[in-house]
């Protein structure tokens, strides 16, 4: 039977109106051998399945009893047809159909997401665990291809595979599921919030071949009308798929450039002389991003790249227990009290750790200065998917409703062009809020600069003075049109921090993150750097450290170490690569470091050699014309530690001096839980980083320190940290 694309009788078919056996026998056989009309009549299906939904939410119209009566005069047709049949017959019902689909399907083209099934051999019961609606499709299988391993349908517009590949059956496992099935040539489209693929094709089977290929695949889908059509169309009946048709396949190597994560490259720390290099000096730093980041990919079963493992930050995500300081600000008390700890190495018993730690003033919420927030939101396509703008969403509300009249609320937003979607008004409007953050949508290329520049426009309009006036920047740093030069942007945080204009960075998402331009902006704009990953997160940064992450107590905080070349052989800082200061930065006022918010606690590590011990250093000879020390160093003295900050509203810096000492010098086992703790955290950033910096010590090892120095773990976040300790140890092997 030849059947043409228009042919009537595809309609019928398609709504099970054809009551003739031998006629819909005859239909199915040739819709079985021209897979054109197999997507034709899915098309049909989908348009009345589409217009039945509408059907169904829409009341009736209420008929005239002159129409009633009219219907009833009217003469019978000699076959009943379905309603939905009549509705597909009326052309201007046909042609708004299609017009409605358009409008639905083609701006959502870079959204579809194309999955392939894992199905047991037992009943297609599904073995994942990712949530797709699936519609069944009824079709007249041949009976070869339901008895015997069924060959793939030619599909028009994919290419064959070679002619060297070949797909060797296998039976299918009692508990493992193969990665890769072959299925008739069916693509499933299902409600993604993202542009990504599971499968692609070859010799029209679909393969799963995971995030390696879902990039690529994107662009191949979208620029083809015909795959389009394919990846709409329903998948197969559960009872059509054979069990021996399924074969193992390898996934094929990723390529470069297929992640277009970004990292600034980070270099171990070597040890150095104190008779070289006396002196230690760099910025605090309080961010988090790098651990939150960090567990996002062991949560993904995936080791993170080395670059993305900034050791102080995965320290600093921790709360510990070191005192706030005794005076308040009012009271002539510094912002935040000083202290240090030595005990030996877990890694090295021969050498010894010192911990340096600085706890910020805890002010209460209601002292707070009054705050001026401008959101920046990035609502390019790259943040459409559900871990991205909707976790944007989420977070903005804990913050706000944390708010008062006191405080000012504003939202930019950007993407190929920047606006103004909510004036600033004061934060007890919460509805007015509320009801611009949910009607935000992603959609578009990201022109960062243009949202910049009117954020902060927007931030200096509304400047409080001696209040919280701060840009919160909420993206995943893909900025690829307009001004999207590095040192463009992270010059207009600098002038804009100077000014009095800080500048937050919540980094979202995954798969094109730009780490390295965030946290570059996030040090010149003067303020905190968090990544969300989640909902837990999100609680984390907004409602346990709201007030350390959007307020300060103190900036350009400075720290400077000078070793006693009597007692110590060699010291490295563990972290904070690229916090490193030079030694006349430290007294040089203009130059600008770190803040700190209330609350906050900042910890560094130094790991030291004793005198004595055997290390080899490169050195440099003896010098000829430097003076000695204007005073001998106190017996004992291993360190003096320095540190500058400025009020928030000075320009002169204040001094704070400490000196460690030998005799403060215990056992690792009797050091305090902080301590310890922070010192399993460290070796985990080098483990990570698959550094030789701690030998041959083990995540085991790792594990046990973080367990006996569990302490109270309020917020369960060192528990955390030990299941991502195992992780990590699983994935390594």
């Amino acid at each position: 039977m030849k059947i043409s694309k228009t042919d009537p009788r595809l309609t019928a078919y398609a709504f099970g109106e054809i009551d003739d056996p031998e006629e819909r026998t005859e239909i199915a056989a040739a819709i079985t051998a021209d897979p054109e009309l197999h997507v034709e009549v899915e098309a049909i299906r989908s348009i009345g399945d589409l217009l039945l939904s509408g059907l169904e939410v829409e009341a009736a119209p209420e008929l005239s009893e002159f129409e009633k009566a009219k219907m009833e005069q009217a003469p019978q047709p000699k076959k009943k047809r379905s309603l939905i049949q009549v509705i597909i017959s009326w052309p201007i019902v046909t042609s708004a159909a299609a017009a409605l689909l358009a409008l639905l399907f083609i701006p959502h083209i870079d959204r579809i997401k194309l999955s392939v099934p894992n199905y047991l051999s037992s009943g297609g019961e599904r073995a994942d665990d990712e949530l797709v609606r699936y519609r069944e499709l009824k079709v007249d299988i041949p009976p070869e291809l339901i008895e015997g391993t069924p060959q793939p349908i030619k599909v028009p517009g994919l290419a064959a595979a070679p002619a060297a590949m070949k797909l060797p059956a296998m039976e299918v496992p009692a508990v493992e599921v193969p990665v890769v099935e072959v299925i008739p040539a069916r693509m499933m489209a299902i409600d993604g919030p993202a542009a990504a693929f599971d499968g692609y094709v070859r010799d029209s089977v679909v393969y799963d071949v995971g995030a390696d290929m879902r990039i690529p695949m994107v662009a191949a889908i979208g620029a083809d009308p015909e795959l389009i059509a394919i990846a709409c169309s329903p998948a197969p009946a559960m009872e059509n798929f054979v069990p021996n048709a399924i074969s193992s396949l390898p996934k094929p190597e990723p390529k470069e450039g297929w992640n277009a994560e970004k990292y600034d490259p980070i270099e171990d720390t070597d040890f150095r002389s104190p008779l070289v290099a006396p002196l230690s000096t760099f910025s605090i730093d309080v961010d988090t991003a790098s651990y939150a980041n960090v567990r996002r990919f062991l949560n993904q079963e995936q080791l993170p790249p080395a670059d993305a493992v900034r050791i102080e930050e995965l320290i600093n995500y921790f709360n510990f227990s070191d005192a706030a300081p005794a005076k308040s600000l009012e009271e002539g008390g510094d912002p935040f009290a000083v202290y240090m700890a030595q005990a030996t190495a877990p890694w090295n018993e021969s050498h010894r750790l010192l911990r340096i730690a600085l706890k910020g003033y805890e002010m209460p919420w209601e002292a707070r200065p009054a705050s001026n927030l401008v959101f920046l939101l990035d609502v390019s396509g790259s943040m459409s998917s559900a871990n991205k703008l909707p976790l944007v969403k989420e977070a903005m509300q804990l913050l706000t409703r944390r708010l008062d009249e006191r405080d000012r609320v504003a939202i930019v937003v950007y993407a190929g062009a920047s606006g103004l979607v909510l004036p600033s008004t004061t934060a007890n409007n919460t509805e007015t809020i509320e009801h611009a953050v949910n009607n935000l949508k992603a959609g578009g290329s990201t022109n960062a600069g243009a949202g910049i520049n009117l954020a902060y426009k927007v931030a200096r309009e509304h400047f409080i003075e001696g209040g919280n006036n701060r840009v919160i920047l909420c993206t995943d740093g893909d900025f690829n049109v307009g001004q999207t030069n590095r040192g463009d942007l992270t010059k207009i945080a600098d002038e804009q921090a100077s000014e009095g204009v800080s500048l937050t960075i919540l980094g979202f998402g995954m798969g094109n993150y730009k780490d390295d331009m965030l946290e570059d902006l996030s040090n010149k704009g003067k303020g905190g750097y968090a990544y969300i990953d989640s909902r837990a997160e999100a609680r984390k940064v907004f409602l346990e450290d709201l007030a350390s992450n959007i307020f300060k107590i103190a900036k350009d905080v400075k720290i400077q170490v000078e070793f006693n070349p009597e007692l110590v052989h060699a010291y490295r800082l563990i972290g904070y690569e690229n916090r490193r200061l030079k030694a006349e930065d430290f007294n040089n006022d203009k130059k600008k470091a770190g803040d700190i918010g209330p609350g906050h606690t900042v910890v560094a590590l130094y790991e030291l050699v004793p005198v004595g011990s055997e290390m080899e250093l490169p050195g440099v000879d003896a010098l000829r014309y430097q003076k000695q020390a204007e005073a001998e160093p106190t017996p004992g003295e291993v360190a003096t530690v320095k540190l500058r900050y400025k009020r928030p509203e000075a320009d002169s810096s204040r001094l704070i001096t400490k000196t460690a000492h030998s005799g403060d010098l215990v056992e690792f086992s009797k050091a305090n839980e902080d301590l310890r703790f922070s010192a399993a955290v460290a070796a985990f950033g080098f483990k990570l980083r698959a550094s030789g910096a701690i030998g041959e010590f083990s995540y085991p090892q790792i594990e046990a320190i973080a367990v006996d120095a569990l302490g109270q773990d309020s917020g369960g976040h060192r528990s955390e940290f030990i299941d991502l300790v195992r992780k990590a140890e699983q994935l390594s092997k």
